[in-house]
């Protein structure tokens, strides 16, 4: 009796496990952007959605299954619609410029950005590096120009999660899926300043230098000289991190062939004809 019916019992079986196999995976319902949101944004309850996420791909924690934990905070980073907002992201205080400020955007490098160890709201001054055009005299010339620049922003594939991780690889949640994974952090990146709309003194100190000449001093608008020293294919702009309430640091500049003491070899002097050997 049993044979009889067996087959049919393994059917049910095989039917009911494909069944299983097939369902889909279980589902849990997760804030993303409701639309594009640039870092530093005020979340609303207008700017997330809640959207079923397979719970095998979220990340261990930091996934916002209530809208009302993520509203009323700033965004770390840009989100692009759908793409999840973790706690992760959050917390991070807006920056707002003030009426006497404006925002400057530079191309910095790895050593000259400091590694990207710098955060929104550190006080950094500017170098810039200028290479002598004229082909005949090979030289550089590095010069701290403007001081005491509120840090904006940092463009998030340059920004090291942490100083210990600045030269290598770092595990963060990826900008599209909210997944955590491992990347190469950028070697170059673009950095935001905020900087003073009103003229400011670019001084020359050549008595620090030990020459003996006036202090010179150039009234630059600091907006315009960053914008052109940014541009300008001879000029590389290197960042330099501040302490609170930082001493300035006036300087004549530095031209690197100076710091080049070369040891002259006496030049024989020739026997005059007059006093030749046999004469």
């Amino acid at each position: 009796m049993i044979k009889k019916y067996l087959p049919y019992l393994l059917a049910a079986l095989v039917f009911f496990v494909a069944l299983a196999m097939l369902r889909p995976p279980e589902q849990t319902q997760v804030a993303v952007a409701a639309v594009d949101l640039p870092a530093g944004h005020i979340l609303t309850e207008g700017d997330l959605v809640m959207k079923g996420v397979p719970a095998d791909l979220l990340p261990p924690e930091g996934a916002i299954t209530d809208p009302s934990q993520a509203v009323g905070q700033a965004l770390r980073i840009d989100r692009s619609a759908g793409d999840l907002i973790l706690t992760a992201h959050l917390g991070e205080k807006p920056v707002t410029l003030q009426p006497d400020e404006r925002a400057v955007a530079i191309q910095v490098s790895d050593s000259a950005g400091l590694a990207g160890i710098i955060r929104p709201g550190d006080r950094v001054g500017v170098t810039a590096v200028l290479t002598d055009g004229d082909y005949t005299v090979q030289g550089v010339f590095s010069k701290a120009t403007v001081e005491n620049l509120r840090v904006l922003y940092i463009q998030p594939s340059f920004q090291a999660e942490d100083p210990a991780e600045a030269a290598g690889r770092i595990i963060t949640p990826d900008p599209q899926t909210g997944i955590a994974v491992q990347r190469q952090r950028s070697k170059e990146g673009v950095v935001v300043l905020a900087v003073p709309a009103k003229a400011q003194a670019v001084v020359y100190d050549f008595q620090s230098s030990g020459i003996e000449a006036t202090t010179a001093v150039r009234l630059v608008n600091a907006v315009e000289l960053l914008s052109a020293l940014d541009q300008a294919d001879n000029v590389k702009l290197s960042l330099y991190l501040m302490p609170d309430e930082a001493q300035p640091m006036n300087t004549s500049g530095l031209w690197l062939p100076e710091l080049v003491i070369r040891q002259m070899t006496p030049t024989p002097t020739p026997t005059p004809l007059g006093f030749a050997a046999g004469q």
